[in-house]
């Protein structure tokens, strides 16, 4: 049965919108010592690792309720640190004698676990790992686990951005005005709830494809019409422009389907990277936190043009 899934509480890591001489934007990191405490886990684990650990035991803590019935991460591109020194090592040490430590550190599902080791949870624990979609996939996961009668899900998102990947995409040609970024944001997802409690997870909705303007204005009407709304309900619309021309064509068309309604963008602050929507709904949250004339909030993110997500936010 369907029932409200609220969002008790948030937390993030993220770059503050200032690019260094690399061309990409690096997260702010706090002093992890003071939330991982446990100092050999923490000198292991790689940057992803650590930020998303991190983030996750923050946002548990705000939450005021540590007991969590499921543990559900995402990412684009995982562990590409670890990743990258494993491989480097193979190569080095000609496929012998190789230390496993950064293959072992570099699984896609590495956040989850440590999470689940940290803080005593041996409940059900997934990541998702779907390009553009990963973070939206862990909420529909979430909410589902909420309407089948978990009481509190903590869903996260997190992805790094590394130079070697950074040079990559740009000889591919993928980088024309865009800044990669970084970033780690946590939420749980509770069934009832709290005083403090800012808004509730309305709908998510996924899809896929190249898809003509019509087409994705048909699919943002109908996500409305299915949830009784018009695109004059929505009080404010947050939009992933990243620089780009060919991208940003779609988010003008996207506008120009809520005349009325107040927008705000949020890739020139944490940069491009797949899971960038997490730190959209971040915002989000903030933003109905601060305002008190915002009902519903919308937020549209489309990653390189394929993968496109709605998240509609509902003020508590």
């Amino acid at each position: 049965m369907k029932r409200p899934c609220y969002i008790n509480s948030f937390a993030s890591i993220h770059p503050d919108g200032i690019t260094g001489e690399s061309g990409m934007l690096h997260a702010v990191e706090p002093d992890y010592k003071h939330i991982i405490t446990n100092a050999n886990m923490r000198r292991r684990m790689s940057h992803i690792v650590r930020m998303g650990v991190a983030c996750g035991l923050v946002c548990l803590e705000q939450s005021g309720n540590k007991n969590i019935d499921a543990i559900i991460t995402a990412t684009g591109l995982g562990c590409l640190a670890d990743t990258e020194k494993f491989l480097d090592n193979l190569i080095e040490n000609e496929e012998q004698l190789l230390n496993p430590s950064a293959f072992i550190q570099s699984t896609f599902n590495v956040i989850g676990a440590q999470i689940a080791l940290i803080t005593g949870c041996h409940s059900y624990n997934n990541t998702y790992v779907h390009r553009g979609l990963s973070f939206e996939s862990a909420l529909i996961d979430g909410m589902m686990r909420i309407w089948e009668g978990d009481n509190q899900v903590l869903i996260g998102a997190a992805d790094e951005v590394l130079p070697a990947g950074h040079t990559i995409l740009k000889r591919l040609g993928m980088l024309d005005n865009i800044i990669l970024g970084e970033g780690s944001q946590f939420f749980t997802l509770a069934a009832e709830k709290e005083l403090y409690t800012v808004a509730e997870l309305a709908a998510v909705r996924t899809f896929t494809g190249k898809l003509s303007s019509e087409e994705i204005l048909q699919k943002i009407k109908i996500f409305l019409a299915e949830n009784n709304l018009n695109p004059a309900d929505i009080q404010h619309l947050i939009i992933g422009r990243n620089g780009n021309t060919t991208d940003d064509l779609v988010y003008n068309v996207v506008e120009q389907l809520f005349p009325s309604t107040s927008y705000s963008t949020f890739k020139d602050i944490c940069g491009e990277y797949p899971t960038a929507s997490a730190f959209g709904m971040w915002k989000g949250l903030n933003r109905l936190e601060k305002s008190s004339d915002i009902q519903y909030l919308l937020i549209y993110n489309h990653y390189y043009t394929v993968n496109h997500s709605l998240i509609l936010l509902k003020k508590c």
